[in-house]
């Protein structure tokens, strides 16, 4: 697998290229690692009826296994909202991320095929 787009929020990557730089060597090498991905889905979309796709959940559960090898883990918190001068509360809201190593935090979007990373 390849990486198409990288979006590096407030100079993120940059920091980890300059200060840690091992972290950013791994996310790669980890991305790199995930091969062999073979198009198992079956299109239903109109203009693609029984063209075989990828699969974006076997693609993350790649993922998530190869980044869990090298002790990336994912971080999911729920929460309810309150919001003042209003009666109802937001049950089971959450914040997640995909995974976390050291103090860096690590979100990515299969969109289309293309893997695109925050960092």
């Amino acid at each position: 697998m390849k990486i198409v787009y990288e979006y590096s929020h407030l100079g993120a990557k940059e920091i980890l290229q300059v200060n840690h730089n091992h972290i950013l060597k791994e996310i790669h090498k980890t991305i790199a690692s995930v091969c062999n991905v073979e198009k198992t889905k079956i299109s239903k979309e109109k203009t693609m009826t029984g063209r075989l796709l990828y699969n974006p959940s076997e693609m993350n559960k790649m993922l998530k296994n190869e980044f869990n090898k090298r002790n990336f883990f994912e971080i999911k918190d729920k929460y309810d909202i309150k919001i003042a001068n209003y009666d109802k509360i937001i049950k089971n809201s959450f914040k997640q991320i995909d995974f976390v190593k050291e103090k860096f935090l690590l979100r990515y979007n299969l969109v289309n095929m293309p893997l695109c990373f925050m960092i």
